[in-house]
């Protein structure tokens, strides 16, 4: 089965089927994704309007960057299906795909993976483990630039270029590692305080924190690695653009489902250090109202209500004294 790249005289019916149909499934679970990104977002509006103005931008800019790839995947969608509606050699153009595909794509998983690598520092203080996952996010960005180059400039002929092939693995294997060693290590980090935990509401929420953790990298790997084997393994057809259109959508999810449950190292003293878990849904959207729990564990861990809610939750006070913390804010 020969599709991109064959004359279009060629195609046969089921050629053309294998064309279109990943195409549509893509494009409909990135308008899918959109739609639970823009709740996200809207959660992240109402719960953290006090939040550091850094974090806003970051999250505001990685929703223009999604809204703005949906609308180059739709403007790919209306030139095959639309204006191109019968002719075959317009299923054949790339169209705005160089852009929507790598580049946007790795541009966004480059800056949530340099948020996690971040994120991981300030649980670790690691300097190593933040510049080998930002080397890493950096050299899938690079991987992306070079297959948007080839893409670009060589639109009839890409697919048969060896460059483009070495591209796309640096891009997707790179980022299948770099997803993956988040999630391993930020596992790790979360397991390692939670072993000090007394308070079982408190377990709870870093549970839910590692799971998370766990799912999220989990979904964000293994969509690169399939995008990286069916365009290997099959570069002629489209099945790679299932995962592929729809891989920025999981990487922007997965940094609002962390900010929407957020995590931070925090301190109330000199001595006292700790770690910040809200979850917060907004009350206006009938799911629940935000909760925390805050827990003092001296030179361990300090948990404190979410931005706008009352310090009514339960809290335990241990060891030396009975002093508790001064509340602190939460940022991540």
């Amino acid at each position: 089965m020969t599709v991109i790249g064959q004359n279009s005289d060629d195609l046969s019916h089921s050629d053309i089927v294998w064309l279109t149909i990943p195409r549509l499934i893509g494009i409909f679970f990135n308008y899918f994704l959109l739609g639970i990104l823009t709740v996200q977002v809207y959660v992240y509006y109402l719960n953290y309007k006090d939040d550091k103005t850094v974090f806003k931008i970051l999250v505001y800019m990685i929703f223009a960057l999604e809204v703005f790839q949906t609308c180059s995947a739709t403007y790919d969608a209306s030139r095959w299906f639309a204006y191109g509606w019968g002719s075959v050699p317009h299923l054949l153009k790339l169209y705005t795909s160089f852009l929507n595909i790598p580049l946007l794509s790795s541009t966004v998983g480059t800056i949530v993976q340099i948020f996690f690598g971040w994120r991981i520092w300030t649980f670790s203080r690691s300097k190593f483990v933040y510049v080998l996952i930002s080397i890493l996010a950096v050299a899938q960005l690079g991987g992306a630039v070079a297959a948007a180059y080839y893409l670009l400039k060589y639109p009839d002929e890409a697919i048969h270029h060896p460059g483009l092939l070495y591209a796309v693995g640096v891009r997707l294997g790179v980022s299948a590692f770099a997803d993956v060693l988040i999630a391993c290590l930020m596992t790790y980090f979360l397991l390692r305080n939670r072993t000090t935990f007394l308070h079982t509401s408190t377990n709870a929420i870093v549970s839910k924190l590692i799971r998370l953790t766990i799912e999220t990298g989990t979904i964000t790997a293994t969509a690169a690695i399939l995008d990286l084997v069916f365009f290997t393994a099959m570069p002629s057809n489209t099945l790679h653009q299932i995962s592929g259109v729809c891989l920025s959508k999981l990487y922007s999810n997965s940094l609002m489902i962390f900010f929407n449950n957020r995590v931070v190292k925090t301190s109330s003293s000199l001595d006292d250090q700790g770690v910040v878990f809200t979850d917060s849904l907004p009350e206006g959207l009938g799911l629940r109202s935000n909760r925390a729990s805050k827990v003092s564990v001296p030179g361990v861990m300090l948990f404190a209500p979410a931005p706008g809610s009352r310090e009514s939750d339960s809290s335990l006070s241990v060891a030396d004294g009975n002093r508790r913390p001064r509340p602190s804010s939460v940022v991540v």
